[in-house]
């Protein structure tokens, strides 16, 4: 077998060892990449995680909403749960500081912790969610997808 049967195309990632003069035709090398040290800065955390409590808020009254017209009507209970899955879905996005989902999925714990223990009665609209145990679920996705981005 030749060098340019490895791959397919004739591609290889190593030519010879030996130097040559001049750019080779039909040989492409592929060169690791260090890693840039990027500097992080401290307001895309605090926006982020101001960010991640603003939209859990705003996706657990979405999601209520949801809930609650499902019998009524049902397809304006369905666009509010696409704007609560629109919601966890952009605090999930890559471009994000990793405090919006730590945030938003702390926030769903502790409001459902606190809605068992019995410190606080919600808003009728909130109940249906605290009362599914969704929340809880939703909330350890939202701190174990912030974990994974680090």
């Amino acid at each position: 077998m030749t060098q340019r049967e490895d791959f397919l195309g004739g591609l290889h990632f190593d030519g010879p060892r030996e130097a040559r003069p001049g750019p080779d035709p039909g040989i492409v090398r592929y060169y690791p990449v260090e890693p840039g040290r990027e500097r992080v800065v401290l307001g895309w955390h605090l926006g982020g995680a101001l960010l991640g409590v603003v939209a859990a808020g705003f996706a657990a009254f979405a999601w209520g909403y949801g809930i609650d017209q499902l019998d009524e009507v049902r397809a304006r209970g369905l666009v509010a749960l696409g704007l609560a899955g629109l919601l966890v879905g952009l605090v999930c996005a890559g471009k994000l500081s990793p405090a919006a989902p730590l945030t938003a999925g702390i926030t769903a714990i502790t409001c459902s912790v606190v809605y068992e223990l019995g410190f606080v009665t919600l808003l009728p609209v909130l109940r249906g969610v605290f009362d599914s145990g969704a929340s809880i679920f939703a909330g350890v996705l939202l701190v174990v997808s912030a974990f994974r981005r680090r």
